[in-house]
């Protein structure tokens, strides 16, 4: 199911970027990232459900974003990747797997290559799922900003979940493929 690939995709990068940050992803463009947290260079912010969801700084897999496939990029918000799995697992994320550019509404499994999920803080194996989000990027060779709304699906009771004031402003990862 495509809501479990994002959930991975919004927890995993964190659990991984210790692991990973001299790996061979790197491999053939210079020298390999040592994936430590910035501050300033990536922030967002939104309120789910009424309540505030932000963070700042990036570690090159978290707060930052990657080419899925042509046309199709990847990124995850959270508000702590401090390289404690189980800490920055509790602090929750929204993943998105979204076009590339422009406004477009993402209807829950309308179109399986794009999608959007979110993990509340201290529930990592509750993923909301997308009804409806509309999104709209900016990319630059560097960058990518945009905004977000819409409304989520809480999966154990169904209950519909306004997503508002959506933005960020984050770069494309050095360890991407572009």
């Amino acid at each position: 199911m495509k809501w479990v690939r994002i959930f991975c995709t919004a927890i995993l990068p964190a659990c991984l970027s210790l692991a990973c940050a001299d790996s061979s992803a790197n491999a053939g463009n210079g020298p390999a990232s040592t994936a430590t947290p910035s501050s300033g260079d990536a922030s967002f912010s939104c309120k789910i459900d009424g309540k505030d969801f932000s963070g700042k700084g990036t570690d090159q897999y978290v707060n930052a974003a990657s080419v899925h496939a042509p046309g199709i990029i990847y990124f995850s918000l959270a508000s702590s990747f401090s390289g404690d799995p189980g800490a920055d697992m509790r602090a929750g994320g929204i993943g998105f797997e979204v076009p590339d550019k422009g406004t477009n509404v993402i209807r829950g499994e309308e179109n399986p290559d794009y999608s959007i999920a979110y993990n509340p803080p201290n529930e990592p194996t509750n993923t909301y799922k997308c009804k409806e989000m509309t999104i709209t990027i900016n990319s630059s060779a560097e960058r990518v900003k945009g905004t977000f709304s819409g409304t989520l699906i809480e999966p154990k009771t169904g209950r519909e979940v306004p997503v508002t004031d959506g933005k960020f402003d984050i770069p494309y990862s050095s360890l991407s493929r572009r």
